[in-house]
């Protein structure tokens, strides 16, 4: 039998800098599989719980508490340890009652803890958009989710507030001015201000956003926004 293209380990050195680990204590570690987000956007769930989070201490312990389905993410209970998780998930791990919501932070992804009450909601920016027939619209979200709607409401750039794991639509929070977003890349990722102005995109320029952060004024590719209310946001995006 022949060898299955691919390698399942990643050196520790071409690890993406918000995971957070030490590079030079061992050589390799977990690669993440092919998933929802892109593998520089997102980290295993045996990284995020043992050098992470430190909720294990060694790998073997790590692959035992996933395999016995004690992690669930997105309210799916997840098996593969080398599953990627990424911007908005929520990790629970209900043995001990702890939940966790992946944010942008400034080094990329931060993980913090939030309360029950939030671990079936989840915000997701919407990438696109098209007619699936007269009256149904299919949107592709930031997460790797399609949610087809009769309504045609909902633009590229918006956020759907959504129930998981149903995928329920909640509410949907445009990309307009006044409203909150949180910056997802950039040189100011992690940072939360209110839209003052929309500069359509031309032939040149993408679509730029003028935002008020802490009475400074900046300017980002909408890209790198995600709407996260109206007059505050939906969401504890600071832990507990």
């Amino acid at each position: 039998m022949g060898k299955k293209s691919g390698s399942k380990a990643l050196k520790r050195t071409m690890a993406p800098n918000f995971w957070g680990i030490k590079k030079k204590e061992k050589r390799f570690v977990t690669k993440p599989s092919p998933g929802p987000h892109s593998s520089k956007l997102s980290i295993p769930i045996a990284v995020l719980l043992r050098d992470v989070l430190n909720l294990t201490n060694t790998y073997s312990e790590t692959k035992i508490v996933i395999r016995d389905g004690g992690v669930i993410v997105d309210g799916c209970v997840r098996k593969d340890y080398n599953y990627s998780v990424g911007l908005m998930d929520v990790v629970e791990v209900p043995k001990l009652d702890s939940i966790y919501r992946l944010v942008p932070s400034k080094r990329l992804l931060e993980p913090i803890k939030i309360s029950k009450s939030e671990k079936n909601i989840k915000l997701c920016k919407i990438l696109g958009k098209k007619s699936l027939s007269k009256d149904v619209f299919q949107y592709s979200l930031h997460d790797g989710r399609n949610i087809n709607l009769t309504s045609n409401e909902a633009n590229v750039g918006s956020t759907m507030k959504i129930e998981i794991p149903s995928q329920k639509v909640k509410k949907i929070l445009d990309l307009k001015t006044n409203n909150l977003v949180v910056l997802i890349g950039g040189q100011n990722k992690g940072k939360i201000g209110k839209i003052t102005n929309i500069s359509p995109s031309s032939f040149s320029r993408p679509k730029m956003l003028e935002i008020d952060v802490n009475d400074t004024k900046i300017e980002v590719q909408s890209k790198f926004a995600l709407v996260i209310g109206e007059n505050q946001s939906e969401l504890d995006l600071i832990g507990e």
